[in-house]
C-alpha cells in the first residue's frame, strides 16, 4: 500500500467542501487532459495566426495597415488579448478556487468561442469595425484567463505527482502544435477570407465547449463561499491596467521619436501602476480572503518558480519577436524574398523550435521522477540561454541549417524548462489555493511576454540608432536618389520602415509613398528590390541584434538561478489515500 501522495485514483466532485466524492475513472482523466489540450491548441492558433494575418485582416475592414490607424489597430489587436489576460487571471484564479474551477474553465471556454465567431462576423468598416474588433479581443482575453488559469490547476487536481509532469508536458504539445498550425492556417485561410481566420475557432470552440461540460464543469466545486475583496480586485486590475498600458504606448512612435519612452505620459502610467500596486500589498496582508493572496509568496517552490517563470518569458521575446524581425526584415527579402511572402516563411522558418518544444516538454515532465523538477528546469533555462549566446556568432547572412540547429536547441530547453517548473509550482501550493497560485504564474508570465517586446524593440533601435539612417541614406545615394529626397526620407523613424517589413510591406514602397516621392523608374526598380534594403541596413542592425541576444541570454541564465533557488521538491498533499494492494478501491485515511 501507499500513502503520503495522490494515488493513481483520486477523488473528484467537491473533495474540497464535505460532500461525498466520487472516483475518477482513468478514462474521466484522460477526457479531462484531451479537454486541457483542446482549450490549449485553440488559444495557441489564435494568437499565431493573428499576426500573419494581420494586414489582410486590416485591409478588409477597410483600414491601410500603414497608416496611423492601422498601425494603432494592429498594436491593439495584438496586445489587447495578453493584456487582458495578464489583468484578469490573478482575479480568475482566486475566484475559481471559490467558486469552481471547471465551473470557470468552461465558461471561459464558451466565452473564446463566441467572441471568436463574433469576431469573424464583424460588420462595418474602418474606426468603428477596427473599436470593435479590439474590444472583442478584450474580452476573448477575458475568456482566455478564464482557461489558462484553471487548466494547470486541474491537471494537479486529477493526476498524482508522478504523472502530472507528463500530462502538463502534452497540454504544452497543444501550445507548439497551435503555434505551427495557427502559422499555417492564417497565412492560407487570411488570402481567401480574412474572417475565417476567426471562424475557424468557432467549430473546435463548441466541441471543446460541450467537452468541457461534460467532462470538468463539476471538478471540483470549490470552497466555502467568502466574501470577494472587491477592493483589492480593483486595485490590482487598476495597477495592471497602467502598468501595461505604460509598456505598450512606450513602443508606439512618437513625433519623430522610434519611440515614446521619452513622453511623460508613459512613465506617468507605469509609475502610477506600480505605486497602486506597492499600496496594495499592505492592504492585501491584512484582509482575511485577499483577491491577491501575499501568503503564496511564503512557499520557496513558488516563488522561486514564478520568478524563474518570469524572466524566462522576459527572454522568449527574443524568439517570438527578434527572430522574427530578423527574418522578415532582413534574411529573406535578402535572398529574393517578397515582402509580402515573408510572414508566413517566417513562421516556417522557426518551426524547428516548436517541434523541439514539442518533444522535449513531455519527456522534461518524464524526467522529474527521476531528477526533480529543479533539476530538469534548470538546465533547461541554461540551454535556452546558451542557444540565445550561440545566436550572436551568426552573421545576419547566416547558414539556414546552422541557424535551424540553434532553434532546436531553443525549443529543447524550452520543453525542458515549463513542464517541470509549472508541476512544482502548482505542487507546492495548498489545494484550495492552486487556481490563484495559477493565476498569479500566468499574470507574470503574460507580463513578461509583454514586456519583452518592449526590451528587445527598444533594444534593437537603440543599438542600430547611431548608423541606422546613415547607412541607409548612404545606401540610397549610391543607387541615384537626390540628396533632398534622401534627406525627406531620412526623417521617417526607422521604426516605421521595419514595422513595415514585420506587415509583408517593402520598406523602401511604404517610405516613398508617407514622404510623397516619386523616383525615375530605374532607381525606383533599383531600390524596391527586396534584397536592397536588408543589405543597406543589416550591417548597422548587426549590434541591435546582438544586444537583444546577449539580453535574452542573461534573462534566461538568470531563470536558471532562481530555478535552482526553488530547493528541494515540495508537494503538498490535500487529499490523503491509502490503495488496496489489488489497486481498485481507495478509501480516505
Amino acid at each position: 500500500m501507499r500513502e503520503g501522495f495522490l494515488s493513481d485514483r483520486v477523488l473528484s466532485g467537491n473533495y474540497m467542501s464535505n460532500e461525498p466524492s466520487e472516483l475518477i475513472s482513468e478514462e474521466r482523466r484522460r477526457a479531462i487532459l484531451v479537454n486541457s489540450f483542446l482549450g490549449s491548441l485553440m488559444a495557441s492558433m489564435t494568437m499565431s495566426a493573428i499576426i500573419i494575418a494581420l494586414p489582410d485582416v486590416l485591409r478588409g475592414i477597410g483600414v491601410d495597415p500603414m497608416s496611423p490607424l492601422g498601425f494603432t489597430s494592429m498594436l491593439w489587436l495584438m496586445f489587447s488579448y495578453p493584456l487582458m489576460v495578464a489583468v484578469a487571471v490573478p482575479i480568475v484564479g482566486r475566484l475559481s478556487d471559490m467558486y469552481g474551477r471547471g465551473r470557470m474553465f468552461t465558461i471561459g471556454d464558451a466565452v473564446f468561442t463566441i467572441l471568436s465567431t463574433l469576431l469573424g462576423l464583424v460588420p462595418g468598416y474602418g474606426l468603428v469595425a477596427a473599436l470593435q474588433m479590439i474590444a472583442y479581443r478584450f474580452i476573448q482575453g477575458l475568456g482566455g484567463s478564464m482557461m489558462f488559469t484553471n487548466s494547470a490547476a486541474i491537471i494537479t487536481d486529477v493526476y498524482p505527482p508522478h504523472r502530472r509532469g507528463v500530462a502538463m508536458g502534452i497540454v504544452s504539445i497543444a501550445f507548439s502544435a497551435g503555434s505551427i498550425i495557427g502559422l499555417v492556417i492564417g497565412g492560407v485561410l487570411a488570402v481567401i477570407n480574412w474572417r475565417l481566420v476567426f471562424l475557424i475557432n468557432t467549430p473546435i470552440g463548441i466541441i471543446s465547449t460541450i467537452w468541457a461540460y461534460l467532462t470538468v464543469y463539476k471538478l471540483p466545486l470549490g470552497i466555502k463561499k467568502v466574501k470577494v475583496d472587491y477592493i483589492g480586485a480593483s486595485m490590482l486590475a487598476a495597477s495592471l491596467v497602467l502598468l501595461l498600458l505604460g509598456i505598450t504606448f512606450g513602443m508606439l512612435p512618437s513625433g519623430n521619436s522610434s519611440m515614446s519612452w521619452g513622453n511623460p505620459t508613459v512613465w506617468g502610467l507605469i509609475g502610477g501602476g506600480l505605486l497602486l500596486l506597492a499600496l496594495l500589498i499592505p492592504i492585501e496582508m491584512r484582509i482575511k480572503e485577499p483577491i491577491l493572496r501575499i501568503n503564496l509568496f511564503k512557499i520557496r517552490p513558488f516563488t522561486f518558480g514564478v520568478l524563474s517563470a518570469l524572466f524566462l518569458f522576459l527572454a522568449q521575446g527574443a524568439n517570438v519577436f527578434v527572430l522574427s524581425l530578423l527574418l522578415q526584415a532582413i534574411y529573406l527579402p535578402m535572398h529574393g524574398v517578397p515582402y509580402s511572402e515573408t510572414p508566413l516563411l517566417a513562421g516556417i522558418y522557426l518551426i524547428p523550435s516548436s517541434v523541439a518544444n514539442a518533444i522535449f516538454a513531455p519527456l522534461g515532465g518524464r524526467l522529474i521522477n527521476r531528477f526533480g523538477a529543479r533539476v530538469v528546469s534548470t538546465i533547461g533555462a541554461i540551454l535556452l540561454g546558451i542557444s540565445f549566446e550561440l545566436l550572436t556568432t551568426l552573421s545576419m547572412n547566416f547558414n539556414y541549417t546552422l541557424f535551424a540547429a540553434d532553434l532546436l536547441l531553443m525549443g529543447a530547453g524550452s520543453g525542458l524548462f515549463q513542464s517541470p517548473n509549472l508541476v512544482s509550482i502548482m505542487s507546492s501550493v495548498p489545494q484550495e489555493d492552486r487556481s490563484a497560485a495559477s493565476g498569479l504564474r500566468a499574470s507574470m508570465q503574460n507580463i513578461g511576454l509583454l514586456m519583452s517586446f518592449a526590451v528587445f524593440l527598444t533594444l534593437i533601435l537603440a543599438g542600430s540608432a547611431a548608423s541606422l539612417s546613415l547607412s541607409l541614406s548612404k545606401a540610397l545615394i549610391n543607387a541615384g536618389v537626390p540628396q533632398s529626397d534622401v534627406a525627406a526620407l531620412s526623417r521617417i523613424p526607422p521604426a516605421y520602415a521595419l514595422f513595415a517589413a514585420f506587415m509583408g510591406y517593402d520598406p523602401i514602397k511604404v517610405m516613398l509613398s508617407e514622404a510623397g516621392i516619386q523616383l525615375p523608374s530605374s532607381i525606383y526598380a533599383a531600390v524596391t528590390h527586396p534584397s536592397f534594403f536588408p543589405s543597406a541596413i543589416a550591417p548597422a542592425m548587426a549590434m541591435g541584434f546582438e544586444y537583444a541576444y546577449h539580453i535574452a541570454a542573461v534573462m534566461a541564465f538568470a531563470a536558471a538561478v532562481f530555478s535552482y533557488l526553488r530547493g528541494r521538491e515540495h508537494i503538498v498533499h490535500q487529499v490523503k489515500l491509502l490503495e488496496s494492494e489489488n489497486g481498485k478501491r481507495p478509501f480516505t485515511e
